[in-house]
């Protein structure tokens, strides 16, 4: 059975005792190992931070929890109105995966880009440590705990790793991929999205099996409690390895070849999210070319192989990141030489750690 952090586990997560402001200014640091008494800050200024960081943390944790973590009592995907390409719109569908993958989120997964810490090494750090993160008093900080958007910029400031909404696959699906299918659909994906893959494809009545693979063990093993738990009655097969290995797999090239009518999902943009596994792409692969030829083509050479050589449809989302511009050309490329672009749309998204837009790409099998 799933299991769901509850508010009373997550708030045991931290320190909630109330220390007096001198205490406060006594004991924190911040993170550059300066202490907080030692740094010349008005004490207008330090009265804030402790309301902020010590009187009001217990309602903040609350807060997010209720906003972030709290599945909702309906989970059933089925309302026609949560269909978008929106992927910040219903996103208390995001909850039930931020829920079980908190801590693979907000703290586990890491990011190629320099000096941005996670949110949950940082609230940690304040609340049980009184190490208060340099970014919170700048003075674009202290402005926004000064208009009490002390939520905000966590949000902005603080690393979490990338949620795709199940609302938003089960929109996908709905709006342009059951025009190719639309009965008894076998669908594969060769990673498993925090498992949000799974719970927004098989919301839909008509996909009737499931096959998926990933490389985090967790992920793994919480995609096949959740199927089980949300959609007793559908088959699931889910692997736990790289894709391009599944290549060499032959109970699994036997059981699949040309077997598959859609394949879906979002693979990793390189370096800019990195997993805890150690058959993470970007730890067997160590340079960007050796990634694209090893990871990136192998997996599309499994994709032409499984999925249906009369009518198959193959559909990922991909985007370019600051430090890789020409990603998406580079992995297109790739998949050109196996499958023709059929059409291609842009996935609405907040920009906070990719300035670039998500394209969904929608191919078939060049024939």
């Amino acid at each position: 059975m799933t299991k769901y952090i509850t508010l009373t586990e997550w708030l045991n997560l931290f320190n909630l005792e109330i220390i007096t402001l001198n205490k406060f200014i006594e004991v924190s640091k911040i993170s550059n190992n300066k202490k907080l008494k030692d740094k010349i800050i008005d004490p207008d200024i330090l009265k804030l931070l402790y309301i902020q960081f010590i009187l009001n943390k217990k309602q903040y944790l609350i807060n997010f929890y209720n906003k972030s973590l709290k599945v909702p009592n309906d989970l059933e995907l089925r309302d026609i109105d949560v269909l978008s390409l929106n992927n910040s719109k219903n996103t208390k569908y995001k909850n039930i995966i931020r829920n079980i993958y908190y801590r693979e989120i907000l703290q586990e997964t890491k990011t190629g880009i320099k000096g941005l810490n996670t949110y949950l090494d940082v609230i940690t750090n304040l609340f049980n440590n009184y190490i208060i993160d340099y970014k919170l008093i700048t003075p674009s900080g202290i402005r926004y705990i000064k208009n009490n958007n002390f939520g905000s910029i966590m949000s902005a400031f603080y690393f979490r790793a990338s949620i795709l909404n199940p609302a938003v696959i089960f929109s996908i699906y709905n709006l342009e991929l059951k025009k190719y299918y639309s009965t008894k659909v076998k669908i594969f994906t060769p990673t498993l999205g925090w498992s949000s893959y799974l719970y927004g494809l098989l919301s839909n009545n008509n996909i009737v099996e499931y096959v998926g693979t990933d490389v985090i063990e967790s992920v793994c093993e919480n995609t096949k409690l959740l199927g089980q738990s949300l959609f007793p009655n559908k088959f699931i097969d889910i692997y736990c390895k790289p894709s391009e290995d599944l290549l060499k797999e032959q109970n699994f090239m036997n059981k699949y070849t040309n077997y598959f009518d859609i394949i879906f999902f979002s693979p990793p943009y390189y370096k800019q999210e990195i997993y805890s596994s150690e058959n993470q792409s970007v730890n067997r692969y160590h340079n960007y070319d050796s990634w694209l030829v090893n990871y990136w083509e192998q997996t599309i050479i499994l994709c032409s192989k499984v999925l249906s050589q009369e009518a198959g449809v193959l559909c990922y989302i991909i985007s370019n990141y600051d430090k890789f511009p020409n990603l998406v050309l580079d992995m297109n490329n790739i998949t050109n030489r196996y499958f023709k672009l059929i059409k291609k749309l842009p996935l609405e998204n907040n920009k906070m750690y990719n300035n670039n837009t998500e394209v969904i790409h929608i191919y078939t099998l060049n024939k």
